[in-house]
């Protein structure tokens, strides 16, 4: 499950991206859907940079069982 959350991650990032370009396309009057675009950025790279120090966390300690 712990290799899974980089891709939540970078998911996350995408839907992010998407929401400040509906905003444009959309000419929405308001900041709701930046304020959403960028916590989902944000939320985004927090959890992607996380789920890559547990995948190579959990590799570094594979290779240090198999020596």
């Amino acid at each position: 499950m712990k290799r899974y959350i980089k891709y939540l991650g970078i998911a996350a990032i995408i839907i992010g991206l998407l929401l400040f370009v509906l905003h444009l396309i959309i000419r929405f009057n308001g900041n709701t859907l930046l304020f959403c675009g960028l916590s989902l950025v944000l939320g985004g790279v927090i959890t992607f940079v996380k789920g890559e120090s547990l995948t190579s966390f959990h590799s570094s300690n594979s290779k240090t069982k198999e020596q």
